[in-house]
């Protein structure tokens, strides 16, 4: 026998023992007085019990109480299913609006993100916390913060899933995910406070990644396209400075603090990086000579950047923050020098493709290091070729011009 559900014993006895007006032992189904006279026992108690050996008949007529809900459905019979129905009786008796479908398709996104994703914005162990878990709390409170998180999510798996179907599925996710976010983000561009500080600082570094991670389509006729595509990359990446700058104020006591706090350390530059960087510096310098209105300064900062980057990237640092740090302390005019086709600053790209190379969510990056490799090689003439070799062996290693001129 199975005792369906607790119960309380009973003080006066059984109904046949109490109208007998006989001493009741209280047993359970059946006193030892009903036992003996063969007589039905029933108790009185409002939480008379139910045993899973008992005939339907018997159960059905039990339910004519005042409690017959709740026991009709308690009774499980000999097959033991129909105490399903008991779920829909718990609670409220009146009858509950109906849930909303689960989106499955957001619920695999998220996992994604959990598992997966945060750890291309993060740097070590201690902001694995905050990308993980804090930034998708502010995302239940910040919708476009939510969208971009998703968006991400799924724009990774649409660069590493192998099957071209499901890549081109995870793709239009990830874009109207994205179109969402954006629109709602703009909105609040103009009142960044308190509380929406950290949602717009970690969709900031969220646009900034999905900018780099989306695929483009390469023109193998114009390897300008690569350097166009590119440049559009720089600008948006310092323009988001602004968003990722003004709720710093806001974000240096709690959760977020270990996004700002920087305990990697930059390393000097092995001997060849040193050599090359030396290079640029001496064809700058060239160029000055030959062309009073040569933009040195711009030039000098630029390849600055580089070394200091590359110094970073050597000392341990291979996160995502190397790409857009450069890019946000480009000076302006050099973007300008870049946009007007001029050589040395292309060949300074191929540089910025050497630290693309190594960091390490390469899924983001993978086609920009090589992309921007073959663009420059194609892009430059003899006179400018030298000034590359230390990046093109970097990107694509010691046989970089038999790659070349097979791919």
């Amino acid at each position: 026998m199975a005792l369906r559900r607790p119960h309380r014993k009973s003080r006066h006895g059984c109904r046949e023992c109490k109208r007998r007006r006989v001493k009741c032992d209280e047993a359970r189904p059946t006193c030892s007085n009903c036992q003996k006279r063969h007589a039905e026992c029933e108790y009185g108690s409002s939480s008379s019990l139910l045993w899973a050996n008992e005939e339907p008949s018997r159960l059905s007529s039990r339910a004519s109480g005042s409690d017959s809900g709740i026991q009709g459905d308690l009774s499980l019979g000999s097959q033991g299913t129909d105490s399903l129905g008991l779920l829909g009786r718990l609670g409220d008796s009146s009858t509950p609006a109906a849930p909303a479908a689960l989106n499955l398709h957001d619920l695999e996104l998220m996992m994604q993100w959990c598992n997966t994703t945060f750890h291309t914005l993060s740097r070590n162990d201690h902001t694995d916390t905050v990308w993980r878990n804090a930034v998708p709390e502010e995302g239940l409170s910040h919708p476009f913060l939510m969208h971009g998180i998703l968006a991400l999510s799924s724009l990774h798996l649409a660069r590493t899933v192998p099957d071209p179907l499901r890549r081109a599925a995870y793709l239009n996710r990830a874009v109207g995910h994205q179109n969402q976010a954006l629109a709602l983000f703009r909105e609040l561009l103009g009142d960044i406070n308190e509380g929406n500080a950290k949602a717009m600082f970690a969709f900031a570094n969220i646009v900034v990644v999905y900018t780099f991670g989306f695929p483009h389509t390469p023109d193998v006729q114009d390897p300008w396209t690569c350097v166009d595509d590119l440049y559009q990359v720089l600008i948006l990446t310092r323009g988001i400075q602004q968003v990722i700058r003004s709720p710093v104020e806001f974000l240096s006591d709690g959760t977020f603090t270990p996004i700002l706090q920087v305990d990697d350390t930059p390393a000097p530059l092995p001997e060849d990086a040193t050599e090359a960087i030396r290079e640029l510096h001496e064809a700058n310098e060239t160029c000055r000579a030959r062309d009073p209105h040569h933009e040195t300064d711009a030039y000098t900062i630029t390849i600055d950047n580089i070394a200091e980057m590359l110094s970073w990237v050597y000392g341990g640092m291979t996160s995502t923050v190397i790409a857009g740090r450069w890019a946000i302390k480009l000076p302006p005019r050099f973007l300008d020098l870049l946009r007007e086709r001029e050589p040395l600053a292309v060949v300074i790209l191929a540089y910025y493709g050497v630290l693309l190379q190594r960091l390490e969510h390469r899924w983001c990056f993978d086609e920009w290091c090589v992309r921007v490799a073959k663009a420059v090689w194609a892009i430059l003439d003899d006179q400018w070729r030298p000034l590359v070799h230390w990046a093109m062996r970097g990107i694509l290693g010691e046989d970089y011009v038999e790659q070349i001129e097979i791919l």
